[in-house]
C-alpha cells in the first residue's frame, strides 16, 4: 500500500510539473478496455438458411502464466515530443502487477528497432501495482517521433494474470515466457488473442492540437481488415488528415469494441456506460464520431429479451450528443452500414436501420454527418454491402471497403 501511495503521489507531482511547463497532452492511440460480460447463447439463421448457435460474449481467456512477457504493436496518429502510456485494470477487482514495461520503435514483425527502446517508469519505479478498478499512467518519456510511427508496448507480468477482455481483432500481440521486455526479438513467442493491459497512448504533440475519438463497434475497430496493417477506416482517416496541411493538427483515437451496443452491456460495455471514460476523458478531445447501432439491431433478433426499437436507439444517440455538448465537444454521426446477407438480418431490422439512418441524416441533431451507408451499399440492392467491399458474411468491410468509408469523410469537418 505504501508503494502504491508513493507512486500515486509521484504521478500527482509530475502532473503538476507538466502543467507548469505548459505541456498539453493529446490522445494518440486507444484500445478501449471492457469487461468479460457473458450473454446466453442465441440461435440465428445463417445466410445458407441453416440455424447456428452464436457463442456467449467475451469468455475469460486462460491466464498468462507467472513470469510472462506480452508485446503489443500500435501506431501513433500524430508526431510527438513526449509520450506516456495508460494501463487499465478498471474491470478487475484484483490488483494487477507490472514487473517491467517498455516502449520502442518496431518492425512489422514486432521486433524492437535497435537503439529505440525506452523503459517506462511509474513515479520513477520500473514496477507498479494497479488496484482493482483503476487505471495507471506511466511517467512521461521525452521522445521525438513522427506521425504514423509504429511502436510496441511490452509488459512483463511477474504473477499469473488474466488477459484483458478486449480481444485483438485488427491489432497484433505476442506472448513469451520469462522477462523479455527489453529483448530485441522475443524467443518462443506465440500470437496472443489479447494483448497487455495497455489501453491508450497520450502524447505531447509537435504540432497537433485537438483529438477526434471514433466511438463504435467492430466496424470501427477494423474487423475484416488485415490484422496489424492499420487498414481500418479510422487508421485511413489518420493518413488522410496527416496528408492534408489544413487538417494535420488533429489526432485520432479508435474507441471501437467488437459487438458494442448503445443500450446493453453484453458482450461488451455499452456505449452509454463507457462514454465518459473512453471518450470524454481523452486528453484534447474536441470531436467525437459516433458509428453505432448495428449491434442494437442485430441483438434485438438474437436475444429478444434485450430487443430495442429505432426510437430507443435514437434516444440513446441523443443522450451521447447531450453529454458531449455539455463538455463543449462536437458530435459527428455516421450512418449504419448495410447488413443484408448476415446471420442476424431481418426485414424488421432493416426497417430499424433505415429509420435511424434517416434521423442521422436529417434531424439536425449532429454537428456533422458521415454517410457510411451511402459509401458501401450496393446501388442495385441498397440493403446489402457492395461485393467489392465485403470481407465475407455481409457485415464487415474488407480493406477496400474501409478505404471507401474513409474516403466518404469530408475533411472540411476537421479544417483548422
Amino acid at each position: 500500500m505504501r508503494q502504491l501511495t508513493l507512486a500515486l503521489m509521484g504521478l500527482i507531482l509530475m502532473s503538476g510539473s507538466a502543467k507548469a511547463t505548459g505541456d498539453s497532452w493529446l490522445g494518440a492511440f486507444g484500445h478501449a478496455p471492457t469487461a468479460y460480460n457473458l450473454s446466453p447463447p442465441s440461435i440465428i439463421l445463417g445466410p445458407d438458411g441453416n440455424t447456428r448457435t452464436v457463442a456467449p460474449g467475451f469468455s475469460p481467456l486462460p491466464p498468462y502464466p507467472a513470469d510472462t512477457t506480452v508485446r503489443q504493436a500500435i501506431r501513433v496518429s500524430v508526431a510527438a515530443r513526449s509520450v506516456r502510456v495508460r494501463f487499465s485494470n478498471e474491470f478487475s477487482k484484483s490488483e494487477l502487477r507490472i514487473g517491467e514495461a517498455h516502449i520502442a520503435l518496431t518492425s512489422e514483425g514486432g521486433d524492437i528497432v535497435p537503439g529505440s527502446d525506452h523503459v517506462l517508469t511509474f513515479a520513477g519505479r520500473h514496477d507498479a501495482v494497479i488496484p482493482g478498478g483503476a487505471p495507471l499512467l506511466s511517467d512521461p518519456v521525452d521522445w521525438a517521433i513522427g506521425a504514423l510511427t509504429r511502436l510496441t508496448v511490452t509488459v512483463h507480468y511477474p504473477a499469473e494474470t488474466v488477459p484483458p477482455a478486449h480481444t485483438l481483432y485488427a491489432l497484433k500481440a505476442w506472448s513469451a515466457p520469462g522477462n523479455q521486455a527489453a529483448a530485441h526479438s522475443m524467443s518462443d513467442a506465440v500470437a496472443a488473442r489479447s494483448g497487455s493491459h495497455f489501453s491508450a497512448l497520450y502524447v505531447v504533440p509537435q504540432t497537433a492540437r485537438r483529438t477526434i475519438v471514433c466511438l463504435g463497434d467492430s466496424i470501427t475497430e477494423g474487423v475484416g481488415s488485415e490484422p496489424g496493417a492499420f487498414r481500418g477506416w479510422t487508421e485511413r482517416l489518420v493518413e488522410r488528415l496527416q496528408a492534408n496541411a489544413s487538417t494535420r493538427r488533429w489526432s485520432v483515437v479508435n474507441a471501437g469494441i467488437g459487438s458494442n451496443r448503445l443500450l446493453h452491456d453484453t458482450p461488451s460495455t455499452s456505449a452509454l456506460s463507457r462514454f465518459d471514460r473512453d471518450v470524454l476523458a481523452v486528453p484534447g478531445l474536441s470531436k467525437v464520431i459516433i458509428a453505432l447501432g448495428i449491434n442494437d439491431i442485430q441483438y434485438s433478433r438474437r436475444n429478444p429479451a434485450e430487443a430495442v426499437s429505432a426510437d430507443e436507439i435514437i434516444a440513446a444517440m441523443g443522450q451521447l450528443i447531450a453529454r458531449a455538448h455539455a463538455r463543449g465537444v462536437e458530435v459527428i454521426g455516421a450512418t449504419i452500414t448495410p447488413f443484408e446477407g448476415s446471420g442476424s438480418h431481418s426485414p424488421e431490422g432493416e426497417a430499424m436501420r433505415t429509420r435511424v439512418n434517416d434521423w442521422i441524416r436529417n434531424s439536425g441533431a449532429f454537428d456533422g454527418v458521415i454517410d457510411f451507408d451511402r459509401a458501401l451499399r450496393d446501388p442495385l440492392r441498397p440493403a446489402q454491402l457492395l461485393a467489392a467491399a465485403d470481407s465475407g458474411g455481409g457485415l464487415h468491410p474488407n480493406d477496400a471497403g474501409y478505404a471507401m468509408m474513409s474516403d466518404a469523410i469530408d475533411l472540411t469537418l476537421f479544417r483548422d
